[in-house]
């Protein structure tokens, strides 16, 4: 009964040390760094900001390749999403449409220089949403003096841009592309932050020849890159706008 029961103690403490411990999420927050201690990496880094093609780098000073496997999953139903490639410090692979607005996280399993194995994530946030609208108004028409197009000589222009990057690092980026319009975005929104809602209004110029006016914004996360361009087509009669939103 001894020996049976020394041979259970022995089996236990085999397994236990043994087990993988799982390591969450430092911050609890997606973001860009997951930093841990004591732990067989020193970070998961996102490389990437697409919502298919995902890059992680995995630092460490002295384990060339410290970890075996990693695998992406959805964050409220735990789904499998993909599972991730592995070469030395970096994991990647690519992710199936229909995740792009779900926050997810990748689960690496690594081992330390001692032996032992762990399940370390790191949380990914969903691709960026954007909510972009804007109206204009018109007045002021000249004729066309017979070498160049008729064109309004005034117009203002007002749009508003609802944002939320899903985590504290995402950032953003607003251009005229045909035309000048009223900035959305300054200086703040390219360095880092969550959500935000802004509103622009003021002169604006379009091209005559053309009869467009168009503008476009980025977004970038851990989750992918989320754009949006917006055609203002202006003519004497009827001025329309359409849009299109695309995450890639």
């Amino acid at each position: 009964m001894k020996k049976l029961a020394f041979t259970l103690a022995v089996g236990f403490a085999s397994f236990a040390a043994t087990a993988t411990q799982t390591i969450y999420d430092t911050d609890g927050n997606a973001g860009r760094v997951t930093n841990y201690d004591n732990a067989a990496v020193d970070a998961l880094v996102t490389q990437s900001s697409s919502a298919y093609d995902l890059s992680i780098y995995t630092p460490h000073f002295t384990n060339p390749a410290p970890c075996q496997a990693a695998g992406v999953y959805d964050v409220l139903s735990q789904e499998l999403i993909t599972t991730l490639n592995v070469s030395g410090k970096t994991l990647w692979g690519q992710l199936p449409k229909g995740y792009e607005n779900r926050a997810k996280y990748v689960e690496a399993t690594c081992t330390d220089e001692q032996g032992n194995r762990q399940a370390l994530r790191h949380n990914l946030a969903a691709a960026p949403q954007l909510a972009f609208t804007s109206t204009i108004n018109v007045s002021n028409w000249v004729d066309s003096d017979g070498f160049g197009p008729g064109y309004f000589q005034d117009v203002t222009y007002q749009g508003q841009l609802n944002v939320d990057n899903g985590e504290p690092g995402g950032f953003c980026q607003s251009t005229s592309l045909v035309g000048q319009s009223p900035k959305l975005l300054n200086e703040r929104h390219n360095t880092g932050f969550y959500s935000d809602v802004v509103s622009a209004q003021g002169e604006a110029k379009y091209s005559a020849r053309s009869g467009v006016l168009v503008n476009e914004v980025i977004c970038k996360s851990t989750g992918g890159t989320t754009r949006a361009v917006e055609v203002w087509y202006i003519s004497e009669n009827q001025q329309n706008r359409e849009i299109t939103v695309e995450t890639f």
